[in-house]
């Protein structure tokens, strides 16, 4: 008889009320897991191939520069080193806020500032040590400031030249040109939503 008393109150035929037999994910599981999905339906690779094609758009910063604006200030190096801070700032912002979710977006922001680093270790440390990423990031979170205003005055002001107003108006054009680029690009790569 004892023995069938031990075998009806046996640990694991016991319910405690409230607990369930599911075993809880943590967050580090769940983002294993979000990874896998994300690499099972293409947009990993696709990630990849964004932040690669935005990492080679950075080093045409020549060719935007003499788009827009004259030829003294196109070959100025601080003006050049400055727009690749603000592309940079303008890669993040639009990954963040167009990529369906955070692990694609820092998929493809991690790979494009890897490809930066390997192609130009100068161009990715100005990128990391500028303080115009901070700058630029207040003007956008800054509801009261037209935002284009705010990006040239910053980029003048990152440049020393915040007193020429054609340098903060080659922030402003900066600012819509890289931020169109990067939109196409972002378009192009058809992410799975």
């Amino acid at each position: 008889m004892l023995n069938n008393q031990n075998e009806l109150f046996e640990d694991n035929d016991i319910k405690i009320a409230g607990v369930s037999d599911k075993k809880v994910l943590d967050d580090g599981e769940i983002a294993a897991m979000e990874f896998n999905e994300q690499k099972q339906n293409g947009n990993i690779e696709k990630a990849y191939t964004l932040g690669k094609r935005l990492s080679e758009i950075i080093f045409t910063t020549d060719d935007i520069l003499a788009a827009h604006c004259c030829k003294k200030y196109a070959v100025n190096e601080t003006i050049r080193s400055n727009a690749q801070v603000l592309f940079a700032f303008i890669v993040d912002t639009v990954l963040e806020h167009g990529c369906p979710n955070s692990i694609t977006a820092q998929t493809a922001l991690n790979y494009f500032h890897e490809q930066v680093r390997e192609k130009s270790p100068e161009s990715y440390n100005a990128i990391v040590e500028s303080g115009a990423f901070s700058l630029y990031l207040l003007c956008s979170r800054d509801d009261k400031v037209s935002q284009s205003s705010c990006i040239g005055d910053a980029f003048a002001d990152s440049c020393d030249m915040e007193e020429d107003k054609a340098v903060v108006k080659i922030g402003d054009d900066l600012y819509n040109t890289y931020f169109n680029i990067c939109s196409t690009e972002l378009k192009n790569v058809n992410f799975i939503k």
